[in-house]
């Protein structure tokens, strides 16, 4: 009988890196971070997703990124047969945005380890939540109907 690895073996040597986003923060609520692992780009997380990754067993370096700014580098220890846990989010408060783009862009987002991966379900809205949005959309539009009149009119 041959020596050969088998995948049984392979599976106990690596372990599983999970990062969740934040569902909510209002910035980059439209983007996704970059998300580098020993400074390889490994995939793209938009806000409220988890992304999984097979790593093998040891140190793996952890980083995001968006445009220049950047979460700081931390070392996630891999365990074999486990899931080591992070979570992420935008860093800092809104008012902050113009220092968190220039002297604060290493720190631009928020990336911790966590004890488990976030859930991020999110609850469905209920019929009066939709009733109010749906009232509030029309409401908009009809203004921008009477505006738009309003301009066509004095423009001649």
């Amino acid at each position: 009988m041959d020596n050969v690895p088998s995948a049984d073996a392979d599976q106990r040597k690596q372990g599983t890196l999970v990062v969740s986003r934040a569902p909510d923060g209002g910035r980059d609520q439209f983007r996704r971070y970059k998300v580098f692992v020993d400074d390889t780009q490994v995939g793209l997380i938009g806000r409220g997703q988890t992304l999984r990754f097979d790593l093998p067993a040891g140190p793996h370096r952890l980083q995001l990124r968006i445009a220049w700014c950047s979460s700081p580098t931390l070392t996630a220890m891999v365990e074999p047969g486990e899931a080591t846990s992070f979570r992420c989010a935008p860093g800092g408060e809104p008012s902050e945005a113009l220092s968190a783009v220039t002297v604060g862009a290493a720190d631009y987002i928020a990336l911790q380890q966590t004890d488990e991966p976030m859930e991020a379900a999110r609850a469905p809205r209920n019929a009066t939540t939709r009733f109010r949005l749906a009232t509030a959309l029309g409401f908009l539009g009809g203004c921008l109907v009477l505006i738009g009149a309003w301009i066509r009119h004095w423009a001649g």
